[in-house]
């Protein structure tokens, strides 16, 4: 952790920042990918470079720390701009990494993927992404504690595939492409800069819960999530503007120009030493030069040399600070023909040190000649008429040389075939050596990754193809073993599983019916109602609830932090559930007189929605509850679910008031409760149906559970959202975690599933039996399809 504060107590900006790395399921302290950099403009001002890099091949790893140090020398913003700078300074280190991997054999290449965030004061942060990178930046905290994201993400796999450039690696032989990226606002965000292997973990449940954190909260929230990854890396770095110059601290990590430092053109050789961190190890410095200008920095970029025609005039430089240390390699690295060992290593060349830029000493005399032509020319006493190159003689060999040479081939291709049959023998002896109880055992180990590769596969073809090859392996491990309990019962497992993958549908043509993804980046739909001739989504990330007409209109009937009434203090919570109330045909008194939807929020407040708006309806008795966490409605009661108190609690209807509670299902485990619904069935009881976040679907009749036991061998992993089949009376469960919906039967009994690659990322539905519609719901599009076939 970092923090940049002066010491005066004046602060003008203060930068906090973060890192945490995973290495095998465990945080380590050592994190050689997180570098920070500090330099000034060219007028001036701070310029801080955080550095998060990863690696991209397999030797990249030895000269990770090499390769950040390198970035934050390169970065120079007093010669250019800032996103100029570290453009150089990615283009620099990617040529000498090209240079490095010439001359090495590939698996010793080393390259790397970068992401950077520049800042300065007067400006918002500046991302910058080169290779495979993955980076989040945040704005300021805006209504409800929620702030702007943004999520860059660069992997290998869509570079493999063609699909994203600025994925190419640095020091790889493709064309460079660095991207930049501004923060969404120059106010108190941050920006969180994760290796690539972790993009995937962003989904937007995840960005959601990060956008309503401070900097300091993310890393302690990202923890759990990337806890499981093999090795990974993150930064997480405040927006703040960094400290002027003129506040800047004096402490010995710091650097500060004076007005000695401005005039001068070289530094004093007392200074020079404390400055330079390998000073020890070098020879004693001659007096430096004074009456020329050229005696500063000789190290100048060949580009800038060949645009003005003559060396850059001297400046002095600020002094890295603590976080920044830049050692270079010993002399004992080098190896002896002057080439490095390692890409950042400096080449053992002699060189000359004069007024001007260093040369390179002219090889000396050669002590033997390169070609001798004594032979070939003619002296002056001999006679040029004669030919000074004899005629070859051509003797032809002799029968006893020539057998010679016949029985050394014969031997030599001996010698290859024994050598062949010997590979041949390591490559597949152990398999023809092994018992069969070996491949037995192999056999079965083979089926039973298979089975669980089937579970974790997202599509329907990907799992059954995983099944079938491992129905092959199982049937191999029977051939050795007929009558092996524990290979027939994978062979069951496996036919069960194909055959439940059989009664998957498609779900076959799909329109459009409103893309949300205009109302804002953040935006996660969840659960979906109908009724009225509306369709009602709940918005999880914007904290709001849409209501959408047939014809694909879509307007916004409740937010969070929104004033409720003219002049009223009240501010609306985030919704957590809504439920759809109908009015019966022949209404009577004590009955809502109008449709509704009733709206529950975080601060356990309940709201009824009707065409003239929305009105706040209090919960009696709100005290017994020990917590209210979903709501479920049929017309004339209205159902709070209380996870803490294990209860389901019924509340009467009449008018816009509600009566005194009363348990509807008593005392039971509710904590893992995440979705319920109620209907009333042929005998006009009320019925529940509970979804559980660890996969269990149970259904209560007032105290009593009723059996409901699901006959999937892949179970649910994420149940999310339930409708009930007005005229099949079946249970249709949407899973998250596969991308599917779940048709059951009264018992337990699966009837169908509903899965293809168009809803992969499905997070709601609603069916209606009687139009023979099914409504998705996508995280910001909601798609309308029919009823598989058999279910209409």
């Amino acid at each position: 952790m970092t923090h940049a504060t002066p010491e005066d107590g004046h602060v003008p900006g203060q930068i906090w920042s973060s890192q945490l790395r995973i290495v095998a399921g465990r945080a380590v302290d050592d994190a050689p990918q997180v570098g920070f950099a500090e330099q000034v403009d060219q007028v001036g001002r701070v310029v801080r470079l955080s550095i998060l890099a990863e690696p991209a091949s397999d030797g990249a790893d030895a000269f990770m720390d090499q390769f950040v140090r390198r970035i934050g020398e390169l970065f120079d913003p007093a010669a250019r701009s800032l996103t100029g700078a570290l453009r150089i300074a990615v283009d620099t280190a990617h040529e000498e990494l090209r240079s490095w991997n010439w001359q090495r054999l590939p698996q010793e290449h080393a390259m790397y993927g970068l992401s950077c965030l520049i800042q300065r004061a007067d400006q918002p942060a500046v991302l910058g992404q080169c290779g495979p990178s993955a980076a989040l930046l945040a704005g300021s905290a805006g209504p409800a504690d929620l702030r702007r994201l943004s999520f860059h993400a660069h992997t290998s796999a869509a570079y493999i595939q063609g699909e994203d450039p600025v994925a190419s690696p640095i020091g790889a032989d493709a064309p460079l492409s660095l991207e930049f990226a501004a923060a969404p606002d120059a106010g108190p965000g941050w920006a969180l800069l994760v290796t690539s292997n972790a993009a995937s973990l962003f989904e937007p449940e995840t960005r959601v819960a990060l956008s309503r954190l401070s900097v300091e909260q993310t890393l302690p929230h990202l923890y759990p999530i990337i806890l499981h990854l093999r090795d990974a890396a993150a930064l997480a770095v405040g927006s703040a503007a960094p400290i002027s110059p003129t506040n800047r601290p004096s402490s010995a990590g710091s650097s500060r120009l004076s007005d000695e430092a401005e005039h001068a053109t070289t530094p004093e050789p007392e200074a020079a030493a404390d400055l330079d961190p390998a000073v020890e190890a070098q020879p004693p410095a001659r007096p430096t030069p004074t009456d020329h200008v050229y005696s500063g920095e000789r190290a100048q970029d060949p580009a800038d040399r060949a645009q003005t025609g003559a060396p850059r005039l001297s400046q002095p430089r600020p002094v890295a600070p603590a976080a920044l240390r830049f050692d270079p390699a010993p002399f004992a690295e080098l190896e002896a023909v002057g080439w490095p060992v390692n890409p950042f290593a400096i080449a053992n060349v002699q060189r000359l040190e004069g007024v001007f830029p260093r040369i390179v000493l002219p090889p000396g005399p050669l002590r033997q000649p390169i070609l001798d032509l004594r032979r070939a020319l003619p002296s002056l006493g001999e006679d040029r008429g004669e030919p000074s190159l004899q005629r070859p003689e051509i003797r032809p060999s002799a029968p006893i040389s020539r057998g010679a040479s016949a029985r050394r081939v014969a031997v030599a291709l001996t010698a290859m075939i024994a050598l062949l049959f010997g590979v041949a023998a390591v490559l597949l002896g152990p398999s023809l050596w092994r018992s069969d109880d070996d491949q037995f055992r192999s056999h079965v180990e083979r089926a039973r990754n298979g089975l669980a590769a089937s579970e974790l596969s997202v599509t329907t073809e990907g799992a059954r193809l995983a099944l079938q090859d491992a129905r092959l392996e199982v049937e191999a491990a029977l051939d050795l073993n007929p009558l092996a309990p524990e290979a027939l019962q994978l062979r069951e497992e496996i036919e069960a599983v194909l055959g439940e993958l059989i009664l998957v549908q498609s779900a076959g043509e799909l329109s459009t019916l409103v893309d949300l993804s205009g109302f804002g980046p953040a935006i996660a739909l969840g659960p979906v109602r109908a009724g009225g001739g509306r369709s009602f989504v709940l918005d999880d990330a914007g904290g709001r609830v849409f209501a959408i007409g047939s014809e694909g209109t879509a307007q916004v009937i409740f937010l969070e932090g929104e004033s409720l009434g003219l002049g009223s203090r009240l501010l609306a919570g985030r919704p957590i559930s809504i439920a759809w109330q109908p009015r019966q045909p022949n209404a009577v008194d004590g009955l809502p007189a109008s449709d509704g939807l009733w709206i529950l929020d975080s601060n356990a407040r309940l709201f009824r929605w009707t065409e003239s708006g929305v009105l706040l309806v209090p919960i009696p008795q709100l005290d017994r509850l020990g917590s209210v966490d979903a709501i479920a409605a049929t017309a004339g009661s209205v159902f709070l679910l209380d996870q803490s108190g294990g209860a389901v609690w019924r509340f009467a209807v009449a008018r816009d008031e509600l009566g005194e509670p009363a348990r509807a299902v008593g005392r039971t485990d509710l904590l893992n409760a995440s979705e319920f619904q109620a209907s009333v069935n042929a005998e006009g009881i009320v019925e529940f149906l509970v979804a559980s976040s660890d996969g269990r679907l149970r259904r209560f009749r007032g105290n009593d559970e009723l059996p409901l036991a699901l006959d999937l061998q892949r179970g649910l992993l994420a149940p999310a959202s339930i409708s009930l089949g007005s005229e099949s009376g079946l249970i249709y469960v949407v899973d998250r975690g596969r991308g599917r919906i779940v048709a059951v039967g009264a018992e337990g009994s699966v009837i169908s599933q509903v899965q293809s690659p168009e809803i992969a990322e499905l997070r709601g539905a609603w069916v209606d039996e009687s139009s023979g519609q099914i409504i998705y719901v996508l995280p910001d599009t909601l798609l309308v399809g029919r009823l598989p076939s058999g279910q209409e």
